[in-house]
């Protein structure tokens, strides 16, 4: 680890600045940043400690019945959970209220860690999906304190930099008591990088079971003449590519719903298509509801995906269209919607071919493209893609319950 945490020192002054930087700019009260270096002004709890650290939005909607279930396997603790974005962060406290301890998980420093276990001494730690935090696993692992990696997935690109950089590693990945994966792929990958054969369990994502746990049926749509294109989590450049798509679809009948990953971008985005002759309804400002008298919405919030998905007629994924490795297909999945995105899944590889097959989604890397797809989607019939998804989830649900009969606890 000597090599490792000369690196990490050397650069840390610039991932310190640069963590302050977004606290500043997206407002958060700096008070919040000192937990990244441990300092926690919290209660605390005299209840044994299970962590859970899930890094963003994605992780922590995804952990839901994965939490839901320790906390009625083990009562008797305090689940602690961590995360280390704003929304991640924000998500956490609507989700789960006083009923969890919460902090930012702080850097991978020695005295960091070293710190934060002082404070917390955690009876068993979970990691989701590919947080691979060197030094708080090799002290965990000293400390002999219990520490899994559950809903693990390990993309080809990960892949490839995590095995550049393996020899400095130390083992970080052998270190591991149990590792649960999503895909034949990622365990394959993830024995590759260390991970003990005896020790790893391939299952589905925990993605499938977070979708049981919410209201399925379809909200009320004020205008049911109008067809809804929802785009979700999209990244720049891709507002732009698909403004242009619906323009060429030219379908007096369709809404673009617009929802950036990003909402702190959308007052550039805003400006971006007004250029292309729209004027955009802004979310909120509509009282939080769809504006069917306007050609384009613009999602200017967090937290309403569902609810559009739940109004929606067919969707698009972003983080796609640019080399990201794309979002999360599954909420749309969920209420039934025929899905496009561009060619860049690697984040959700097996999912995206696994939908690819079932024809309930179809890719493109160009605003013609996609407009060739959103065309033939919004003439589908609603009743074949509600067969095949249902199919679908229901076969890969359970994960988060079988993960207790794999894991040493």
């Amino acid at each position: 680890m000597r090599i490792y945490n000369l690196i990490f020192k050397t650069i840390f002054p610039l991932i310190f600045l640069r963590s302050i930087y977004k606290s500043l700019r997206f407002g958060e009260n700096l008070t919040r940043f000192i937990e990244k270096l441990s300092f926690y002004r919290g209660k605390k709890s005299s209840k044994a400690i299970i962590h859970i650290h899930a890094v963003s939005v994605g992780e922590v909607l995804a952990s839901r019945k994965f939490i839901k279930e320790i906390q009625s396997r083990f009562p008797d603790h305090q689940i602690l959970i961590t995360c280390t974005t704003q929304t991640g962060s924000a998500t956490i406290k609507r989700l789960y209220g006083n009923s969890v301890f919460h902090q930012y998980m702080p850097f991978d420093l020695k005295t960091c860690i070293n710190r934060f276990l002082k404070i917390w001494k955690p009876e068993m730690t979970f990691i989701l999906e590919t947080e691979i935090w060197p030094n708080f696993i090799n002290i965990l692992n000293k400390q002999r304190r219990k520490i899994f990696l559950v809903n693990g997935r390990m993309s080809e690109k990960s892949f490839k930099k995590y095995k550049l950089i393996l020899p400095i590693l130390d083992g970080v990945f052998s270190k591991l008591d149990f590792t649960i994966c999503q895909g034949i792929q990622d365990q394959k990958r993830f024995i590759n990088l260390g991970v003990d054969k005896e020790r790893i369990k391939q299952d589905y994502s925990f993605k499938f079971d977070s979708m049981s746990l919410s209201n399925e049926k379809k909200e009320y749509k004020d205008n049911l003449e109008k067809k809804l294109i929802i785009c979700a989590s999209t990244h720049e450049p891709e507002e732009k590519i698909l403004v242009d798509a619906f323009k060429m679809l030219n379908n007096e009948n369709s809404i673009l719903v617009l929802a950036p990953r990003h909402p702190e971008r959308v007052s550039k985005i805003l400006k971006e298509i007004k250029k292309s002759g729209f004027s955009p309804s802004l979310f909120s400002k509509n009282e939080f509801k769809i504006d069917y008298s306007n050609k384009i919405n613009l999602i200017d919030e967090i937290g309403h995906l569902e609810g559009l998905f739940s109004l929606g007629d067919i969707a698009f994924i972003g983080g796609s269209l640019i080399p990201r490795g794309g979002q999360n297909f599954l909420e749309a999945v969920r209420f039934s919607l025929p899905i496009s995105s561009g060619k860049s899944f690697y984040n959700f590889q097996e999912i995206a071919e696994d939908l690819i097959s079932l024809e309930i989604l179809e890719v493109a890397n160009s605003a013609e493209g996609i407009k060739d797809i959103w065309k033939k989607q919004l003439s589908l019939a609603s009743d074949k893609i509600l067969e095949k998804t249902e199919g679908y989830l229901k076969e890969r649900q359970g994960s988060s319950s079988r993960a207790f009969e794999y894991l040493p606890l």
